[in-house]
């Protein structure tokens, strides 16, 4: 009987775990529509993964380790200098133009060398 293994995927996440635990451990699984129903053709939103009863236990750590990183945020970089020491901006300080252009995305400031980039 097939259980499920991850849902509310995107196609592309879907499609990742699918390849991971069949070339890390062997283990069919099956990917297939879920969640509300789309526009213009009704097919679902997600997707999810299913496997089969017997292979839960082997795909429990990649799909516990596949969960971690899609939940966690990535750590913001510098695309100056590599630093990781980058917070947003406060938008206060920002001169008109720069909170019109940067509308909607966040400012961030490097507090190693000084530069501002979007994230």
């Amino acid at each position: 009987m097939l259980v499920v293994a991850a849902e509310y995927l995107t196609y592309a996440e879907a499609v990742g775990l699918y390849h991971r635990l069949h070339d890390e451990a062997g283990i069919v699984s099956l990917v297939k529509n879920y969640g509300p129903a789309t526009l213009p053709f009704g097919d679902g939103l997600y997707f999810r993964l299913l496997i089969e009863e017997e292979d839960v236990a082997a795909a429990q750590s990649i799909v516990e380790e596949f969960e971690q990183r899609r939940t966690e945020r990535a750590a913001v970089r510098c695309p100056y200098c590599g630093s990781y020491h980058a917070w947003p901006a406060p938008a206060t300080d920002r001169p008109w133009y720069k909170r019109l252009f940067y509308a909607g995305t966040t400012l961030y400031r490097c507090q190693q060398c000084g530069q501002e980039f979007s994230g």
